[in-house]
C-alpha cells in the first residue's frame, strides 16, 4: 500500500473514531469481569456497535464520552430532544439554568454545569443568567454549544482579542488570549462584523481538520447581516439558522419539534426533513 492509501485509512479511522469505540467496547466488556466467562466477546462487540449505529449508546454515559465523537454528540442531542421535548406540556415551558442542569443530568449524570451556563449565555445573549428559558430556545442553543464546542471556544478567544483593539487581525497566541482581561461593559460593545469574519477565517485555517465547525460561507452570511456584532448575538443567530440546523442534521425545524413519537426519535427512526432555506 502506498503512502496515500495509508493516509486515507488513517484519516478514516480518525474521523470515525474507530479505535476509540473499540477501546471503549473492550473496557465495557472487562467491567463485566464477574460474568466474563459467560460473555461471548463477538456477541458483546456486535451488540455494542449495534447500539452505536442506532444512537442508543450515549444514555447515562460520562460527558467526556458524549463529546468524544461527532456521532456521540448527535446521539446526545437526540436523546435530550426525545426525553424532554414534552416538558412544556406539563407546565414547565420556562426553566432556569439549575433546572435544566438537573433535568439533563438524569441522562448524563456528570454533565458539567458550565455547559448549561454557556448555553444560557447563547439564549440570553449574556444577560442575567437567572432568567428563565423556553425549552425550544434552550435545545437549539444546546445543540450549537455541544456540537461545535471547540469552534465556539476558538472563535470566542479571537473575538475577545479583537475587542481589546489589537489590529491588524491575527490569530493570537495562547498567552495573548490569557492576557486579554475584558470588562463586562466592553463585552457588550461588539466588534465590526467584517473584522470578526477575517479573524474567523484565520482561525479556520489553523484548525485541525477534524474539528467540527459550521460551513464558512454560512458564518459569512450571518455576519453580513449587521455592521457590528457581539459574540453571543452571533451564536444566537447561528442557533436559529435553518441551514446550520440542516448541516448538523439532528433536530427538526422548530415548528416540527413536537411531531413524531418519542421512542422513534430516540432510536433515530424518524426521518427529519428540512427545508433548506
Amino acid at each position: 500500500m502506498d503512502g496515500n492509501g495509508e493516509t486515507k485509512i488513517g484519516d478514516y479511522l480518525e474521523q470515525h473514531k474507530v479505535k476509540l469505540y473499540l477501546e471503549d467496547a473492550i473496557c465495557q466488556m472487562l467491567e463485566l469481569k464477574e460474568d466474563v466467562t459467560k460473555t461471548n466477546p463477538a456477541k458483546f462487540l456486535s451488540d455494542y456497535f449495534y447500539s452505536v449505529h442506532n444512537g442508543t449508546h450515549t444514555l447515562f454515559r460520562e460527558y467526556s464520552y458524549l463529546q468524544a465523537t461527532e456521532n456521540n454528540r448527535k446521539s446526545f442531542i437526540r436523546t435530550i430532544w426525545s426525553c424532554f421535548r414534552n416538558v412544556a406540556t406539563y407546565g414547565a415551558e420556562l426553566l432556569s439554568v439549575k433546572e435544566y442542569h438537573s433535568l439533563i443530568s438524569l441522562v448524563s449524570p456528570d454533565l458539567p454545569l458550565d455547559v448549561i451556563q454557556k448555553t444560557a449565555r447563547i439564549v440570553l445573549m449574556e444577560d442575567a443568567l437567572d432568567c428563565l428559558m423556553s425549552f425550544v430556545d434552550f435545545l437549539y442553543a444546546l445543540q450549537l454549544q455541544v456540537f461545535y464546542e471547540e469552534f465556539i471556544e476558538l472563535t470566542k478567544e479571537a473575538y475577545d482579542y479583537l475587542l481589546v483593539g489589537n489590529t491588524p487581525v491575527k490569530v493570537p497566541s495562547t498567552e495573548d488570549w490569557k492576557d486579554s482581561n475584558l470588562s463586562h461593559s466592553r463585552q457588550h460593545e461588539g466588534v465590526e462584523s467584517s473584522m470578526f469574519f477575517e479573524a474567523v477565517k484565520k482561525v479556520y485555517q489553523k484548525m485541525n481538520k477534524f474539528i467540527l465547525k459550521p460551513d464558512l460561507e454560512l458564518v459569512r452570511a450571518e455576519l453580513e447581516k449587521a455592521e457590528t456584532i457581539t459574540f453571543y448575538s452571533f451564536l444566537m443567530s447561528l442557533s436559529k439558522n435553518v441551514k446550520l440546523n440542516y448541516e448538523i442534521n439532528v433536530l427538526p425545524e422548530r415548528e416540527k419539534m413536537f411531531e413524531g413519537k418519542d421512542i422513534h426519535i430516540f432510536l433515530g427512526k424518524d426521518t427529519i426533513k428540512h427545508n433548506n432555506k
